[in-house]
Parts: structure tokens; C-alpha cells; sequence
């Protein structure tokens, strides 16, 4: 891992990991719906099509299903792709595709095919979004076997985390606290790393009481636990 470092937003974290995999190994690719011209609606893939190209910045049609499914023929067939849904209300269309095909595939095929591929999906409220814009359903998912779930909190694990869900063999959903995607920057490693999967990050030692939370709620987490301890 480098030990130069960059001030990143978290949907900034979100683009350095896409291109550093990008630019590592060739069998990455990246679709969805404005993930190319556009930028995506958040910016996260903004400068790839320009860096990459057409074959693997792909812009698709406004149809979950296919994002997902053209996901999972192209990991069947030895690519690794990192497939944008635009908003979690968006994804319901699609877990058809997540059940029962990619997180199923591996066992299906007795091992003959695996199913590397990446769903990022922007999700929680707190933005003053329209319906379908602003929910946090990770409880569907976190409980169905094949899949993993990811839902980093931090620029710094967001990055290393992305990298870890990509070069991994199995479907990782990864969920994307649009609440704080620019509403803090932290040092992130130029260069590449991974995050490892599996396990929670001790954020504060205590001695009363166990608080887990993920992505956007974190902060406030600490927040409440350094008003109550009074450090604040």
C-alpha cells in the first residue's frame, strides 16, 4: 500500500477505488445507467469513460433487471463487473436477478462458474429525496445466503472495502450512505489496499454498552457516545 495519501469525499473514495481496479487489471468494467456521459447522478464514475473507454464505461437503459443481469453473464464469463444501480428504491426490480441467479450460480454450476461482481447501490434518507430515492432496505439482503453486504462509513474503508468487493469471488453488494458522500474528507491511500471482509472496526472502546451501527449512522453513533461519556 502507498504510503502517499489524498483528502477524499466518500463518493470520491468510491471513484479512486473503481479506477485504481481499473487500471489493474483489464477484465474490470463498470455499467449502469449515466455511468459514462454523465458521470453517474452522483459523480462517482465521472472521468472514467474518458480514461477507459467506451467497452468498459457502458451505459445502459433504464432497466434494473438487464443492469443486473448483463452483470452476471459477464462475470460467468471470466469479468469482473461493477454494476450501478442508481438508488436502492430502484434495485427491487432486480433482486430477482441477485436471489436467484448470481447468488446462486457458484452452487448451481458445483463450482464450475463463480460470480464476481460488484452491485453499488447509493441508499439511506436524510437528503430530502423524492419516493424511491431515500431508503435503507439492507436488512434484505444482509440475510440471503450467496450474497455479501457491504455498507462502509469512512473514505478510507470505502475505498479499501470497494477494492476487496471487486477482486472477490462471490456477489458483493455494496452499499453506498449517500447522506455523507461529501460531507467529510479524510486521508486515503494513493495507491491500492483492501479493507478486509468479515469483520466490524472497533470505532471506540467502552465498558457499559455495545453499539453497531454501519455507513452514515457512525458518526452520529460517536457523537452520542462522546456526549454521554463527556468529552464533548
Amino acid at each position: 500500500m502507498s504510503t502517499q495519501s489524498q483528502n477524499l469525499t466518500l463518493v470520491q473514495a468510491v471513484r479512486d477505488g473503481l479506477k485504481s481496479e481499473m487500471e489493474r487489471d483489464d477484465d474490470v468494467l463498470v455499467l449502469g445507467e449515466d455511468v459514462g456521459t454523465n458521470g453517474g447522478v452522483f459523480r462517482a464514475t465521472e472521468g472514467l469513460l474518458e480514461a477507459f473507454g467506451e467497452d468498459r464505461v457502458v451505459d445502459t437503459p433504464l432497466a434494473e433487471v438487464g443492469i443486473v443481469g448483463s452483470a452476471i453473464g459477464l462475470a460467468a464469463s471470466g469479468l469482473r463487473p461493477v454494476a450501478e444501480i442508481q438508488f436502492m428504491g430502484f434495485v427491487y426490480d432486480a433482486m430477482g436477478q441477485l436471489f436467484t441467479r448470481a447468488a446462486r450460480l457458484n452452487a448451481r454450476s458445483r463450482g464450475h462458474y463463480n460470480c464476481s461482481m460488484v452491485v453499488r447501490v447509493p441508499y439511506t434518507g436524510g437528503i430530502r429525496a423524492p419516493d424511491m430515492h431515500g431508503e435503507s432496505m439492507e436488512a434484505l439482503f444482509v440475510h440471503h445466503p450467496g450474497l455479501k453486504l457491504l455498507a462502509p462509513s469512512t473514505p478510507y474503508d470505502t475505498k479499501g472495502m470497494l477494492i476487496g468487493a471487486i477482486r472477490d469471488p462471490d456477489p458483493v453488494v455494496f452499499l453506498e450512505p449517500k447522506r455523507i458522500y461529501r460531507a467529510f474528507t479524510e486521508p486515503v491511500p494513493t495507491g491500492t489496499y483492501e479493507v478486509p471482509m468479515g469483520g466490524a472496526a472497533v470505532r471506540r472502546e467502552g465498558s457499559d454498552v455495545s453499539a453497531f451501527t454501519w455507513g452514515a449512522m457512525t458518526r452520529p453513533t460517536l457523537a452520542a457516545a462522546e456526549e454521554l461519556a463527556g468529552e464533548v
